[in-house]
């Protein structure tokens, strides 16, 4: 089901205009404006981080399934950057898939993505509100929202949370992120691979513009030497869509993968107590 919620849009359009208005007397281009209430983003990379030349690349396919293996993504676990407990939690999904059970994927099941994990949901776009003190990431699947805050250090023990605490600036007319923070969780991934991360995970991202201002992209360097042998990189890029926020639930647009696949499937998430 999908409405436009018109108190989000005024919200949005508000904040808009304090954002834009704040930052009136800053230099052209020294901070790039990815917000608009007419436009967002949609991920055109595909499901996984692009390597990046001279850097460890990101965890990829298993090499041998790639025929077999149909709609369900299984990942390298041999990777040689993978330490060993992570790369054995790797195999046991693969083997679930061998299995019959269908592959986690996070937004197709409602979780989070995480960090830097929810970058790659491909479905529906993502838009930007940018004010002086923060940034907020919205994606319009289930209105999941990431803050990152402006030209502040990190706290000194951050609450865990799937999204971590996120802290930013910009720098020569990119927004650099860095986030630490993150819960650990049996369904907290860093990629579309189920690639397990442990509470020592950090993430550096740079955002700018290309193509023109036609796309964005964002280089990622994700550390976590508790899963990790060496700090990796990865790239993902959005390409402009000219049309606004709309709700979208991913609960009452889920698909029964039992019924119509016959695939074993993930528990979808559960509120047992109230938020407020």
């Amino acid at each position: 089901m999908f409405k436009m919620p018109l108190l989000c849009s005024a919200a949005l359009i508000a904040l808009v205009a304090v954002g834009i208005a704040a930052r009136a007397g800053a230099q052209e281009g020294a901070i790039p404006q990815f917000m608009s209430t007419d436009f967002g983003w949609q991920l055109n990379t595909g499901l996984d981080f692009r390597p990046i030349e001279g850097k460890v690349a990101p965890v990829a396919r298993d090499p041998g399934t790639r025929v077999k293996q149909g709609i369900e993504r299984m990942s390298d676990a041999g990777n040689a950057n993978l330490k060993p407990w992570a790369a054995a939690q790797m195999r046991m999904h693969n083997d679930l898939v061998r299995g019959g059970h269908r592959a986690f994927s996070a937004q197709s099941r409602c979780w989070p993505g995480g960090v830097p994990g929810q970058l790659l949901f491909v479905a529906e776009p993502v838009y930007f509100i940018q004010t002086p003190q923060e940034v907020r990431i919205i994606w319009q699947r289930n209105q999941w929202v990431r803050r990152v805050y402006l030209n502040r250090e990190h706290s000194p023990n951050p609450k865990p949370s799937w999204f971590g605490e996120s802290v930013g600036r910009y720098e020569n007319g990119e927004l650099v992120i860095d986030t630490i923070g993150f819960v650990e969780h049996q369904y907290s991934f860093v990629d579309n691979y189920r690639t397990p991360h442990t509470k020592e995970l950090h993430v550096v991202e740079r955002w700018k513009f290309v193509d023109g201002g036609n796309a964005i992209e964002a280089t990622v360097i994700v550390e976590d030497p508790g899963a990790f042998n060496a700090p990796w990189s990865g790239m993902a890029r959005w390409q402009k869509v000219n049309r606004p926020l709309m709700e979208s639930i991913c609960a009452e647009n889920n698909l029964n993968y039992e019924t119509y696949f016959k695939l074993r499937e993930y528990p979808m998430p559960v509120a047992n107590s109230s938020d407020f």
